[in-house]
Parts: C-alpha cells; structure tokens; sequence
C-alpha cells in the first residue's frame, strides 16, 4: 500500500497535479480484495474523490504500473502527454537495463552453479516481474498514442 500511495503521488506532482485537486483513481487488477480493504485511506491519502475498478485502459488517464497492477489517474486538470510519453520511454529504458543485469546472472553459470538455490529463485522472479512491468508499460505508451 505505501508504495502505491507513493507512486501516485509521485506521479501526480510530475504531471503537475496539485496534491489539494482532487482526483478520480481507476485501479486495474487481478486481485481487488487487496485494494478494497484499504480504499477510503487510500482515496484519503491521495485526495481522491472516488476509486473504481477496471480491466480495461483508461483513456485520457494518467498511467502509472505498482507491481503487477496499473493505476489510472484522471483530473479535470489538462495533463500534458508529451510529459507523460517521456517519462514511460525512461521507465521502460530503466527496466530494459534491470531485467538484462539480471538474466546476464542467470546466463553466468558460475553464478548458477555457486549460487544457493533461494537466490537463484529470487533473481528468476525479478526477471518475470521486470518482464511483466515491461509489458505494462509498453501498454500505457501505446494507449497514450
């Protein structure tokens, strides 16, 4: 939940969303009961007015990806996507750079071999959850065009 909050709040002040706006949240995931639980702090803590839930893009939103669930931030306020555009192209750059560090330890077969088999699990699910944040990245600048 704290970095979820985070991010959006990050995300608002990049695109220049005044924390006092309030804001409409759409929160695209697989598991809604995490998110239900804590949804009147969450709306408080980031001034929003209502949270729904989605499985579709929010067009004309802001996107942001927490883990493997996407949020969608919508305002009144014009946001620019240029801004937008170029800050998904960093984030994807970014992961590209994290998931080739990682599968370069997977291909060292030193490393494999040393290894204890816990730290090879562990670097196997950073590489499907850079993966998998590619992927949504990748879908939010495509929405954006």
């Amino acid at each position: 939940m704290k970095e979820a909050i985070t991010a959006i709040r990050d995300t608002r002040n990049r695109n220049q969303l005044k924390p006092k706006d309030e804001v409409t949240l759409f929160i695209q995931t697989d598991d809604t009961n995490t998110y239900q639980s804590i949804e009147k702090l969450l709306a408080k803590q980031v001034n929003a007015e209502s949270i729904s839930y989605t499985q579709e893009p929010v067009t004309g939103a802001i996107t942001l990806v927490v883990g493997k669930d996407k949020f969608y931030i919508q305002s009144t306020t014009a946001v620019d996507t240029t801004i937008q555009k170029q800050q998904l192209q960093k984030e994807i750059e970014y992961l590209k750079g994290f998931l080739i560090s990682v599968e370069k330890k997977l291909c060292n077969e030193k490393f494999v071999q040393n290894a204890k088999p816990e730290v090879i699990a562990m670097e196997r699910k950073k590489r499907e959850d850079a993966e998998l944040k590619i992927k949504a990245v990748l879908e939010s600048l495509t929405s954006l065009k």
